[in-house]
Formats: structure tokens, sequence, C-alpha cells
């Protein structure tokens, strides 16, 4: 999958001022996409 975003600077968000992390609050792309692998990893987080 590919998108471009109008704010991403190599892997830094304008946007947001901070790291690109697709789909976070603030980002123009929540909401409109699911990213089913970084919600698994949150899981595998909490669980430790």
């Amino acid at each position: 999958m590919s998108w471009e975003c109008k704010y991403l600077n190599e892997t830094f968000c304008e946007k947001r001022k901070q790291e690109c992390d697709p789909g976070a609050k603030g980002c123009v792309l929540q909401g409109k996409f699911a990213f089913p692998l970084k919600e698994k990893s949150k899981a595998e987080k909490k669980s430790k």
C-alpha cells in the first residue's frame, strides 16, 4: 500500500511535530484507514 502526505518530511510529521505515526491522533489518516499490524503491536506491548 502506498500513500502521500503533504505534512511528511522524510519520517517527520510537520503537522504533529513528531515522527510519523500513520493513523495516530491528529494525523490526516486518522479514522480513514485501519492499521491492523499497528493495533496488534499495541496489544502485545500491553500484555508484557
